[in-house]
């Protein structure tokens, strides 16, 4: 039965709607799910390479074709968020919990009282008494409207991830989902266009880059500013990651040769309150390409306790390969502890590390290199887990256990634990993405390049096999699953 009210905010349902005015609820009118064929034989992988790694292209359609996109599909798209609703019927199952990290301190004062932090950082990363953050300070740009707003609590364990919901595909506006339950996700903040959210550091805390960028405390909305320090061309400067314990952020400088359009001098730079120093050197690489090189992937990203960073960079080469110079580092603190960097000469054909992505619980990374998927931990180092598996879009679950990626355009899902073969989920699928510990998100794929519309959203439930169409048309960022990509 239908409820004439929302569930959540309790405003008056319009007859008919496929989500809630207000709040963006959406309801549950679902249509019987689409089930994936299955085979009792899972096909080998291969070490077959990928036509092209590519990075995610989201082009600026024509409205004509936006407009028939919309009218192909609609917008009551049913919501297979929900694992208890129609649209999946998912066997309940007793899957393994969130686990619970330590959280960010809180840069403002935080009306939020569930899920208290059981740990806090020994020093603060923000100031609450100013608008400034701690790190590479900033005041907020005299021309900026704020553009986020919350609603309820946000729990500081709990899975989030901001989106594109279908029935904001033309007005650019972006949501904040929150998985604590699984079987009723909710909006708990929206995105107005511009915004833009580049990282998810914990659901308390968003970054966005504006010219300026800022760390957003969640659901307080409070900004604390931040500025790369002031360069002119041709020097150059690129913002990569924050610390989840707000004490440390990575960045990029290099200088545009103008004889030579390359670009040179490149460093790896890591800030804290203290101050700013490089601690890596990168090769020059030529600029003006349009689009990402093929293998692209997430540059930089901290693992879950801000211990640990990876620095993958993918530089482009005039001399032919494309990915002759690519390097891998992992850092603590100032010290690379991992270095996988070109020999000379560069690497040979698709023996450069590309792809990599943390456990959400340890500080394990897993990454490609050579047609093969590897495992290091400061611990035990490099060890091989995945023979001639040469994957792309790599996600792993909230609790660690499962990654799912792609090979070929097929969608396959590991267990990390009991180390069993990858097993076939997904025919003709691309950009895989957990939201939390049962669903995965993906698409069908796009066969029009650059105009968006044509690729199918759904989502695969890990528990009993379902596939379902999603309202979600575009996940940004995720957390604490992770990604390559998002």
């Amino acid at each position: 039965m239908v409820n004439q009210a929302c569930p959540q905010c309790g405003s008056p349902r319009e007859p008919g709607a496929a989500d809630c005015g207000t709040c963006l609820f959406e309801f549950d009118t679902a249509d019987d799910p689409v089930q994936l064929p299955t085979s009792s034989t899972e096909p080998r992988i291969t070490r077959r390479r990928m036509a092209g790694g590519g990075a995610a292209v989201f082009g600026v359609a024509m409205v004509t074709l936006l407009v028939a996109s919309l009218l192909g599909r609609g917008d009551a798209s049913p919501t297979a968020e929900d694992p208890a609703s129609p649209v999946a019927r998912s066997v309940q199952t007793t899957s393994a919990p969130t686990p619970r990290r330590t959280p960010a301190p809180t840069l403002g004062p935080s009306s939020a009282q569930d899920n208290p932090p059981p740990v806090e950082p020994s020093s603060p990363a923000g100031n609450s008494n100013s608008d400034s953050f701690a790190i590479l300070p900033a005041q907020q740009p005299a021309d900026f409207v704020p553009g986020i707003t919350c609603s309820g609590s946000i729990g500081a364990s709990d899975p989030v991830a901001i989106v594109q919901i279908h029935s904001a595909q033309l007005t650019g506006e972006l949501v904040l989902r929150d998985y604590a339950d699984t079987s009723s996700p909710r909006t708990a903040c929206t995105f107005a266009p511009g915004m833009n959210p580049v990282e998810l550091i914990d659901p308390r805390h968003v970054v966005i880059a504006l010219g300026a960028w800022a760390v957003v405390d969640l659901p307080e909305v409070r900004y604390h500013w931040f500025q790369l320090p002031k360069v002119v061309y041709p020097m150059e400067a690129e913002f990569l990651a924050v610390s989840p314990r707000l004490d440390q952020m990575v960045w990029l400088t290099y200088r545009i040769d103008p004889n030579t359009s390359m670009a040179i001098s490149r460093e790896i730079h890591i800030a804290t309150a203290a101050g700013d120093h490089v601690v890596a050197s990168l090769p020059d690489e030529p600029v003006g390409f349009c689009g990402a090189p093929p293998d692209y992937s997430k540059r930089a990203a901290y693992s879950s306790s801000g211990e640990h960073l990876f620095v993958l960079d993918h530089p482009r080469s005039l001399q032919g390969g494309l990915n002759l110079y690519s390097s891998l580092r992992v850092f603590d603190g100032d010290t690379a502890v991992l270095s996988l960097v070109p020999p000379n000469g560069g690497w040979a054909e698709g023996d450069h590390p590309a792809q990599a992505v943390w456990s959400p619980t340890s500080e394990t990374l897993y990454y490609r290199q050579g047609g093969d998927v590897y495992r290091w931990t400061p611990a035990g180092g490099q060890t091989l887990l995945l023979p001639e598996v040469n994957w792309n879009w790599p996600t792993i679950t909230p609790d660690g256990r499962h990654a799912a990626f792609v090979v070929d355009g097929q969608v396959y899902l590991v267990d990390l634990v009991d180390g069993t073969s990858p097993r076939l989920i997904g025919q003709s699928r691309e950009k895989p993405v957990f939201l939390n510990n049962t669903q995965l998100w993906f698409t069908t794929p796009n066969v029009h390049g650059c105009i968006t519309g044509d690729e199918e959203p759904l989502i695969y439930n890990i528990s009993d096999g379902s596939e379902s169409p999603s309202i979600i048309d575009r996940v940004r960022v995720v957390w604490p699953a992770t990604s390559a990509w998002y």
